[in-house]
């Protein structure tokens, strides 16, 4: 089961990356650009590894469980933003973070 929520924590952090690496993508300015950038691509091979350890997961635990916990992707994305692109947190952000915690808490107790 531990296994399990660090494969799903993995996941979530994949997911979220690629996220990144489209926001990277769209910056190339044209539909060429972004097709021709290798950023699209990575991004593609990691949503891919992302939702086969989401099969994988779903195979293992709970539907109500796997699906709620894919909101670690805001966490992850926030952080990303943060470090990676320089955009402010702002209270609101924080406070939306800490209630996504508490039900993510709240969902495995």
């Amino acid at each position: 089961m531990i296994v399990s929520f660090i494969i799903l924590v993995v996941m979530t952090i994949i997911a979220s990356f690629g996220s990144f690496l489209i926001k990277k993508a769209s910056n190339s300015g044209t539909i060429i650009g972004i097709f021709t950038n290798k950023y699209l691509y990575i991004s593609a091979i990691l949503y891919l590894v992302s939702s086969v350890l989401s099969m994988w997961l779903l195979k293992r635990l709970d539907y109500s469980i796997v699906v709620p916990l894919n909101s670690l992707c805001i966490i992850w994305t926030m952080l990303i933003a943060y470090f990676f692109l320089k955009e402010k947190i702002g209270i609101e952000k924080i406070i939306g973070v800490l209630l996504i915690i508490s039900g993510v808490i709240c969902i495995n107790i």
